[in-house]
């Protein structure tokens, strides 16, 4: 099978793009992104990609070509079923697919920079193999140049969105998504703001200085962080949860009756570890909910 060359997008009104692999994780994630596409006014972009098979000699060439064509064939099948399902959900979206050839994780994350955003199922098959957390999507929500947005099974379309805030840019920039998100579903925002984890605030500090002085201190940082969105977006409700509790586990109690989390691709202070290897891994892990990672 020889590659296909990537449509090209418009990069003015650039899509939502969505992973597709025939699977049913996969399909939670197309009706996510068809939702927001519509609530957007933005296109959808479905992507299937076939892995290319190994290069081989003599007759296994056959056996490397058929295996392409079959592929290829559970793709275009995928393609359809996807579409159907945009059709369901979102009847006006401007919708386009193409399959690509290449590796899973290297493919979306180059497509990223030709996305609004990338949405990924939780899970997934086929074309998309691998898709699980720990791969392809931990991945491309690393390197991506868009949000990308992993989508649980059976995402809930109820709920307020959850942020995860910390003081770092990349921090603010999720903050900012998070604000435009919650306008744009029309719910509330909660912000967490966990404060044990920055450089010289220990147990000690907070037994001599004080606890309510750090909280107090904490609040007023958390604050001006928010001042410019709360500007920005007066129509959003915003509750705030400052602690010296661990970050994931304040964030997915938070998120109890969310309908998305926001968080950034990397962080410092209470998430210094938010490198989708710590505190954003172990949220995508158990949330219940569809997770977006903001890049800086």
């Amino acid at each position: 099978m020889r590659p296909r060359e990537l449509i090209p997008v418009p990069t003015v009104n650039a899509p939502i793009m969505a992973a597709v692999d025939g699977s049913e994780h996969a399909l939670d994630g197309v009706r996510w992104a068809a939702r927001a596409a519509a609530r957007t006014h933005r296109p959808l972009h479905l992507v299937s990609v076939v892995d290319r098979p190994a290069f081989q000699f003599g007759e296994g060439i056959v056996t490397a070509q058929a295996f392409a064509d079959a592929s290829r064939a559970l793709a275009d099948g995928a393609l359809d079923v996807a579409r159907s399902v945009v059709s369901e959900v979102a009847t006006d979206v401007e919708t386009s697919g193409e399959i690509v050839v290449g590796r899973p994780a290297l493919v979306l994350r180059d497509l990223t920079s030709r996305a609004h955003m990338m949405v990924l199922g939780r899970r997934g098959l086929g074309g998309v193999a691998g898709l699980l957390l720990g791969s392809v999507s931990t991945y491309v929500s690393s390197h991506a140049s868009c949000p990308v947005v992993v989508v649980s099974e059976d995402p809930p379309t109820g709920g307020p969105v959850v942020v995860g805030v910390d003081g770092s840019p990349v921090s603010q920039a999720a903050t900012e998504v998070a604000f435009a998100q919650a306008s744009g579903l029309g719910v509330g925002l909660i912000a967490v703001h966990t404060y044990g984890g920055y450089t010289g605030v220990q147990t000690f500090d907070v037994v001599q200085q004080g606890r309510q002085r750090i909280v107090d201190e904490a609040r007023a940082g958390l604050g001006s962080r928010l001042a410019g969105c709360l500007s920005d977006y007066p129509d959003v409700n915003v509750q705030t949860v400052v602690t010296i509790e661990e970050p994931a586990a304040q964030i997915i109690e938070a998120a109890s009756l969310a309908q998305l989390i926001v968080l950034g691709s990397r962080g410092h202070g209470g998430f210094r570890t938010l490198l989708l290897g710590s505190t954003s891994q172990a949220v995508l892990q158990v949330a219940h909910c569809p997770v977006m990672i903001v890049p800086g």
